[in-house]
């Protein structure tokens, strides 16, 4: 067991600094002084008797850390050039916020690349705030790593095979693959898809819930007309024009991003939607409003994923049980971009 070193001054010591000598979570050393929320007797006595044999504060001081919040929420979102093209963060965000204030907590934003953990350490460091929300999960996390590391309550948005990890995502496998079999229900023949990065984890669900709706509908894959890790208007475009060669009757975009710019795109060549060309997205959002046609999509609470990542971030900063996987619906527009033709 790692020991705390004795001269260490008071004022640097905190419940996160017992979590990690004991091999704990700093809610659990949080539960065991306030005496509050569920926690095995052993595990209590074993926290109580660490602090009392340390040092570390009088009985009232360590109740009073236990207690002791900043009301500070950081909310991880990724970097300004993304936020530009993609609303769901900002409306997820606000979502957040709303929680957060009803609950007397401020919400601090971090914009950061999938990489960069620099931010998120100095906000733990410095104690700045109670908890954070990720507010997207890649396949190879660095900031869930890191943060598991440090006893810093969180929740992430997305999906996670990881069981200790405490997730509030969308069921977007689940709408995916009910878009794909309705499109075959209405007399389309060959679905392409056009996907971005396959290191999000919310990709990898919705380009999975697009192959087993092709199994379902006794489809074979055709890699042919499958586009994933495009990452720039210019890939999609690029990929727009190839799938048009196929003789394929309609494109499935991942999400709102991808789907604006195919219609663009189509407009720009003249092709007719749902004419000569069948579209629907993944994802709704306000960048699918304005057009001459209204595009067939899922469509997700972004507002409600917010507050629910916020209300259970609440719960755990509180030294309350949380859920590990919440899992929101979702609604299947059908609009003119998928209706037949004569």
């Amino acid at each position: 067991m790692d020991i705390i070193e004795k001269d260490q001054s008071k004022e640097n010591i905190t419940i996160h600094d017992v979590a990690r000598a004991l091999g704990v979570s700093a809610s659990t050393v949080s539960r065991a002084i306030s005496g509050k929320g569920r926690i095995g007797e052993e595990t209590r006595q074993r926290v109580l008797q660490y602090i009392d044999e340390n040092s570390f504060y009088p009985n009232a001081s360590a109740r009073s850390l236990a207690k002791s919040k900043t009301y500070n929420i950081a909310i991880i979102m990724p970097e300004v050039k993304d936020l530009v093209d993609m609303p769901f963060f900002h409306t997820c965000m606000h979502g957040a916020e709303e929680v957060a204030q009803v609950n007397d907590y401020d919400l601090l934003i971090v914009t950061t690349d999938g990489t960069n953990i620099k931010p998120l350490e100095r906000m733990v460091n410095n104690q700045k705030v109670d908890g954070m929300i990720l507010t997207r999960l890649y396949r190879n996390d660095v900031f869930v790593d890191y943060l598991k590391t440090t006893g810093m309550p969180f929740v992430a948005i997305g999906n996670s095979d990881d069981p200790e990890l405490v997730t509030v995502d969308h069921d977007n496998y689940g709408g995916c693959r009910e878009l794909v079999g309705l499109l075959f229900s209405k007399g389309i023949k060959k679905v392409a898809y056009l996907g971005g990065g396959m290191e999000q984890t919310v990709n990898i669900k919705r380009y999975e819930g697009y192959c087993n709706g092709l199994k379902d509908a006794g489809k074979m894959i055709d890699n042919s007309i499958v586009y994933t890790d495009l990452t720039s208007k210019l890939q999609v475009s690029k990929a727009a024009g190839e799938i048009l060669k196929t003789g394929t009757d309609c494109i499935l975009c991942q999400d709102d991003y991808i789907c604006d710019e195919v219609v663009h795109y189509l407009a720009e060549k003249g092709v007719e939607i749902p004419k000569q060309m069948k579209v629907a997205s993944c994802h709704h959002s306000k960048l699918l409003d304005n057009y001459p046609v209204t595009i067939t999509s899922l469509k997700f609470d972004t507002m409600d994923i917010g507050r629910k990542a916020c209300q259970v971030l609440l719960s755990m900063i509180n030294g309350e049980e949380a859920e590990k996987r919440t899992l929101l619906g979702y609604e299947v527009n059908l609009k003119e971009s998928t209706q037949r033709t004569r």
